[in-house]
């Protein structure tokens, strides 16, 4: 999407005179809702239309493509204009996500005679009829299908992982097959790879496939590292484990690689580090 907000701005004149010129070419003083149905056909794009009176009242229900308008009348949109400045009989704003679908559109305000016509463009549809973009919609879907599919995955897999956590910890106090501490160390080591992997998973989902918000500036680097900063406490919890062990077994000539294991962990600590303070800068 924001590729897609990129374009627009870059084209920003042109996509306006094509919606301002074509509106003014093919509008009537008369209003009729046969008349507005039209500019459906216009504009592949428009997926919502309304029409107030000079005080902003509206008193017709408004047209809204493949749907019918169920709103009580008259309706206030006071608010709607209170927040834009109209220059000439005519307005376009900025690209915004729309409350009611949320998806990317622009407004577009016309004043025909003592009323005002309003007309909600889809971003994405609206580039595609101008061929700035191809097949946008079929691309923003194919991606909300895998984003979503490895999303639910990782739901599933930190779900496992928990359950495993349980399991194990289960089979020690009914079994006793392992020790205290190893059974409490993986149980732990479980369950923080789970806590990763599902946080990870969700950030995903809330960024990708439900709300498709712009993600704020540095969000993707602070999501990246809170998941590195819980496989590092996985990885250390596996390294007192294998100290633990080898102070039990009394097997210390494999203390070697337990310091292998904590200078990797070190390294990676070092190197987060370095990643985090330049991502900030």
């Amino acid at each position: 999407m924001i590729q897609a907000i990129i374009i627009y701005k870059k084209n920003k004149e042109n996509i306006e005179r094509f919606l301002l010129d074509n509106i003014s070419n093919n509008v009537t003083n008369e209003l009729t809702d046969k008349h507005l149905s039209s500019f459906f056909k216009t504009f592949k794009s428009l997926q919502m239309l309304y029409v107030t009176d000079d005080n902003y009242q509206q008193s017709k229900a408004k047209l809204i493509r493949d749907k019918k308008d169920t709103a009580p009348l008259p309706i206030d949109r006071i608010v709607t204009f209170e927040k834009r400045v109209i220059k000439g009989g005519k307005y376009v704003s900025s690209p915004y996500v729309s409350i009611s679908t949320g998806r990317t559109i622009i407004t577009v305000i016309k004043k025909i005679e003592k009323n005002y016509l309003v007309m909600d463009f889809d971003l994405i549809d609206l580039l595609e009829e101008l061929n700035y973009v191809t097949h946008g919609t079929f691309f923003i879907k194919t991606n909300k299908f895998f984003y979503a599919t490895i999303g639910y995955g990782l739901y599933l897999l930190s779900a496992i992982l928990i359950l495993y956590s349980i399991l194990t910890f289960g089979s020690y106090l009914l079994y006793y097959d392992s020790t205290l501490i190893e059974a409490t160390f993986k149980s732990i080591v479980s369950i923080t790879l789970g806590l990763a992997i599902f946080d990870l998973g969700k950030n995903l989902l809330e960024h990708e496939v439900i709300y498709r918000q712009e993600a704020e500036k540095g969000n993707s680097s602070r999501v990246f590292i809170k998941f590195l900063i819980s496989i590092i406490v996985a990885i250390s919890i596996e390294g007192l484990i294998f100290i633990f062990k080898i102070i039990l077994s009394k097997e210390y000539s494999d203390m070697t690689y337990a310091f292998y294991l904590i200078a990797g962990v070190s390294m990676f600590i070092i190197s987060l580090s370095i990643f985090s303070k330049l991502s900030r800068s």
